[in-house]
């Protein structure tokens, strides 16, 4: 019973991580829910329980919050690649300004 408990308080303790953008410690808190569940993995009781409290609606909390999370990554990876394009764009503009005093008529 002790396992339940742990593994629900656990599984909460992600979803405020990942609400609040602390993704440095999800690796360490799911580690810890992998152990619990390699310790209960032959215990059907450990598995009916967790049915019971309501796991499987708290591991789709965790799953959608994860995928937001993603899109939101991938959202800011693209902003800066425009923003590396755009930049050497300006300079490479650039450079072919200042070389036209250089060109022979």
């Amino acid at each position: 019973m002790d396992n339940i408990k742990l593994y629900k308080k656990i599984t909460l303790e992600i979803i405020q991580c990942l609400k609040d953008d602390k993704i440095e410690e999800l690796e360490i808190l799911f580690e810890k829910r992998e152990k619990i569940l390699q310790e209960e993995k032959n215990n059907k009781n450990f598995k009916d329980l967790m049915i019971n409290i309501g796991i499987i609606d708290l591991d789709r909390t965790i799953k959608n919050l994860l995928n937001q999370n993603m899109i939101k990554i991938k959202l800011e990876i693209q902003k800066q690649k425009l923003s590396t394009i755009t930049n050497n764009t300006y300079i490479n503009n650039n450079q072919q300004k200042i070389n036209i005093f250089n060109a022979k008529v």
